[in-house]
């Protein structure tokens, strides 16, 4: 797959660009495309599982295209948001329209403004990537997922010790709160623990300030907008959250891994991620679909993460997933039916 492919990122903003500039049944472009559209044709496409050679990673891991397809995603995930608070000032707007703008930036949010912080995020030694990590994740009330997604879930991940890993039978909507308050405070008790390495002090614990900047985003909105325009957008950043949590949900549930005779847990392999090589998939969330490998090794680029043979595979893509994940009735059946098929249950 050409490099190319991942231009493909900005189709999620430009949708919603669509989206905040249209009336009516129009309004609902970017959610038809995203929701219907995109899972109907993943389940067509033909999957995806080439893996680089040795020497297309070491050429890809030094291409810098990869990178500016994330830095370039900052400026115009703010764009957007721009445009939604502008859309949604319009007195006139009709209710109608407010609830697809409404989904499409919890979309935007959720989806590039998480998922992109998610891999920025990952390269903590890189203080730039980090910065923009926090820009994307301020928009999506998740600074504080940063310190929790790498030093608690990727360390504890299916396991009784992590938040954000689903046991079988878990209905969403209780694993979404429990995981979001659950790792929010998990994430205080982190960040004392390495102050406490450092020997410094618990008063400069970093979760302050991760706690302070997305609700002074949210202010400047209020003091620029007014305290409606901030209460919609605030209500949009839930559904952002809720698409983490999803992605969350789906991607370790049931999956377990066992205790060792000295008390510990085993080490984390292939099969304790759920996978999927589903091309659009790829495209749009960088390759978060191949998460075996992400747990493998966290910092490891996008670009060259791999699909691995002994990874169990999602039923359907991860877009489907996703939606599938607010329907338990539905979910739990037939991921239940997955975890049996590779004797995982």
């Amino acid at each position: 797959m050409n490099k190319l492919k991942y231009i493909g990122v900005y189709l999620t903003p430009l949708l919603a660009l669509l989206t905040f500039n249209s009336t009516g049944f129009f309004a609902y472009i970017g959610v038809f495309t995203l929701y219907i559209l995109v899972p109907i044709l993943e389940n067509i496409m033909p999957k995806n599982t080439y893996n680089f050679s040795k020497n297309e990673k070491e050429l890809a891991k030094k291409d810098f295209f990869y990178d500016l397809v994330l830095y370039l995603l900052v400026p115009i995930h703010l764009f957007v948001i721009y445009n939604f608070l502008i859309a949604i000032s319009n007195p006139e707007i009709l209710l109608f329209d407010l609830i697809a703008y409404l989904f499409m930036m919890g979309t935007v949010l959720g989806i590039n403004g998480i998922n992109g912080g998610h891999e920025l995020g990952h390269k903590t030694e890189n203080s730039l990537k980090v910065f923009f990590a926090h820009i994307l994740l301020t928009t999506s009330f998740q600074n504080h997922f940063m310190t929790y997604h790498n030093s608690g879930h990727h360390k504890d991940v299916a396991t009784p010790n992590d938040f954000s890993s689903a046991k079988k039978g878990s209905i969403f909507y209780f694993f979404a709160i429990r995981s979001q308050i659950g790792g929010y405070f998990k994430t205080w008790r982190l960040e004392a623990q390495i102050l406490k390495i450092k020997n410094k002090s618990a008063l400069i614990n970093p979760m302050i300030l991760h706690t302070l900047l997305p609700w002074t985003f949210v202010g400047l909105i209020y003091f620029f907008f007014g305290e409606y325009i901030a209460l919609l957008y605030f209500i949009s950043s839930i559904y952002g959250i809720s698409i983490l949590e999803a992605q969350n949900y789906f991607s370790h549930y049931g999956l377990s891994r066992k205790k060792t005779e000295y008390g510990s847990y085993e080490k984390v392999k292939a099969h304790h991620s759920w996978n999927s090589d589903h091309v659009l998939g790829r495209i749009l969330l960088f390759e978060l679909t191949r998460h075996s490998d992400h747990h493998y090794n966290g910092a490891k680029n996008y670009q060259i993460l791999e699909s691995k043979a002994d990874s169990p595979i999602l039923p359907f893509g991860y877009p489907a997933m996703l939606i599938l994940s607010y329907f338990p009735f539905l979910f739990i059946p037939l991921m239940n039916k997955q975890l049996k098929q590779y004797k995982l249950s």
